[in-house]
């Protein structure tokens, strides 16, 4: 396998700003290979091309994650919030060809931290309209040269798409081939039967995967069945980037989005150092 290592901003801050340039100059030293930046805003609240230097100068390479807010539900009924959601595609798009990156992953299928039931009738034209956005905005994205990575979460902060088996079934459904899976060890440790099916299951599919401890700390701290994830990833001959996303117990937006009510690691510093040292272990 030819795999690279990142990291996440959101191990240490919510959203990312300039004032979070920093971490950039941390990643590498730490010695990641990719960061991973949060877009979670409509617009860019940073300077692409500055950012773009920096991550140059570190030899860094990046990657986009985002989510879908209630202000721009491209499974909306309102036309008006639909529209804001492709054009938060676009504006990732153009982001990303400034910085260079090819993937845009996340939970970018329906509003986040909703769940509710819903009718079968209702709850298939919510599917269909996500998938009639998602078409459209792997086309907005290919032409950045951009991959969207689509990450199942866990019961509790999504309804819509929650095991790989979801997720299979509504990138076959897009049939985009900029649209792809990404998969995330926490909420695989909620949802899923077997890692390791799972992982095998999403194939060729996936094209993202971060590798968390199930209460995000430290990843092999805890008790993911991290050989099962490792031989897995060989099976289906993963190649892209593994990344740890321990969420900071010292953000307000992380802690209460999250549900992080407690630190989980000495430092911040201790999930990106030690839990890079073990997945490069793992998988060596």
């Amino acid at each position: 396998m030819s795999i690279k290592y990142g990291v996440n901003t959101q191990t240490w801050v919510g959203g990312f700003a300039p004032k979070d340039f920093p971490l950039v100059e941390r990643a590498a030293k730490i010695g990641f290979d990719v960061i991973e930046i949060s877009y979670g805003e409509s617009e860019t609240v940073f300077d692409a091309k500055a950012l773009k230097e920096l991550l140059d100068e570190h030899g860094l390479d990046v990657i986009m994650c985002g989510y879908i807010a209630t202000d721009r539900d491209i499974t909306s009924t309102d036309p008006s919030v639909r529209a804001r959601g492709m054009q938060y595609f676009r504006n990732a798009g153009e982001t990303a060809a400034i910085l260079g990156a090819r993937m845009f992953a996340g939970p970018l299928y329906a509003e986040i931290f909703r769940g509710r039931w819903l009718p079968e009738a209702e709850r298939r034209a919510e599917w269909e309209r996500s998938v009639k956005a998602l078409t459209e905005a792997g086309a907005i994205c290919a032409d950045y040269g951009v991959t969207i990575g689509l990450e199942p979460l866990n019961r509790f902060e999504t309804d819509f798409l929650n095991t790989a088996h979801d997720a299979v079934r509504f990138v076959e459904a897009v049939d985009h081939p900029n649209v792809k899976i990404h998969l995330d060890t926490f909420h695989m440790n909620l949802e899923e039967k077997s890692h390791g099916d799972a992982i095998r299951e999403a194939g060729e599919h996936l094209v993202h995967f971060h590798a968390n401890c199930n209460d995000r700390g430290t990843p092999g701290s805890g008790h993911i069945p991290w050989q099962d994830v490792a031989t897995a990833l060989k099976d289906v001959g993963y190649s892209g980037t593994i990344s740890i996303e321990g969420f900071s117990p010292y953000d307000k937006g992380l802690v209460n989005g999250g549900k992080i009510w407690r630190p989980v690691a000495k430092t911040q510093d201790e999930v990106a150092i030690e839990g890079l040292k073990f997945l490069k272990q793992l998988l060596s």
